[in-house]
């Protein structure tokens, strides 16, 4: 019996250390999934837009999609940070949810996503490109006029950029605590915040942020959970009713199919541009 325990547990061990090294060695691979577009590839969006390329770096090319408003009188810039999933070819679809508003939107794809190249080597990549990217749209625009949007894996990206710039307000959607936070609820038993190399600490970035925050969270979220929203709130020491959209029933990916999530965009934006 004594044999047979030790045994036991000697496979347990072996069973939790390899999954450690699988949770180390796959970690990048399991937060980025970008897919890959040919050069050639003719996006299909209604509109006014247009291509753009950024060169932050020696060999890095990040590919950008510039939508315009229809309105005659432009009210601002909405640069969007997307989530971890496929290219602009999906995201770009989301950009009349701002240009209805007289806002254009700039969306650029990651290193290793759409046409972008470049390899994601480190977290601190992201975010340098992230702010080489918001310096050359404040050579084309006032920065009180700029407004950072970020979804899922992009709104830690567009955290901390509010955290070291002063644009006009930072809008979240289904934002994370951090990183690590979201393993913990999936695997609870792996000290992720121990292993990562991608922690994206939003916790830490949200209380430098000296514009306006607003963010949007479905109460049925099953990737990131919607406690994340509210303990963000609370980093701010507010009242979640003064700085999140709840929409009850949301998941992680149908926000926009909300009236109420469509309805809180509208609001935030032009109570913006009244001030």
């Amino acid at each position: 019996m004594r044999n047979l325990l030790l045994k036991t547990l000697k496979i347990a061990a072996f069973a939790y250390v390899a999954l450690l090294f699988a949770a180390v060695i796959f970690e990048k691979s399991l937060i980025f999934q970008g897919k890959s577009l040919p050069p050639n590839f003719k996006f299909q969006f209604p509109g006014n837009w247009a291509e753009r390329w950024y060169e932050p770096a020696p060999g890095v090319d990040l590919h950008a999609l510039y939508f315009r408003s229809d309105s005659l009188s432009r009210r601002g810039v909405v640069l969007y940070f997307h989530g971890n999933r496929d290219n602009l070819a999906r995201w770009g679809r989301h950009a009349p949810d701002f240009t209805r508003s007289g806002y254009d939107v700039l969306m650029v794809d990651y290193r290793e996503y759409g046409k972008s190249s470049g390899k994601i080597s480190a977290e601190t990549d992201l975010h340098a490109d992230a702010r080489f990217v918001y310096e050359q749209l404040k050579k084309e625009i006032s920065e009180d006029s700029l407004v950072l949007y970020g979804r899922s894996l992009g709104s830690g990206i567009a955290t901390r950029l509010a955290s070291e710039t002063r644009p006009r307000m930072l809008l979240l959607e289904t934002p994370y605590f951090n990183l690590p936070a979201v393993a913990a609820s999936k695997f609870p038993l792996l000290p992720y915040a121990w292993l990562s190399r991608f922690t994206f600490r939003s916790d830490e970035w949200i209380t430098r942020v000296s514009c306006p925050i607003h963010l949007f969270h479905g109460t049925a979220d099953g990737l990131v959970p919607y406690s994340h929203s509210l303990r963000l709130a609370a980093k701010l020491g507010r009242n979640p009713a003064e700085i999140l959209t709840t929409i009850p029933g949301g998941g992680h990916k149908n926000l926009a199919e909300f009236p109420a999530y469509q309805a809180a965009v509208d609001s935030c934006l032009f109570a913006q541009f009244r001030k």
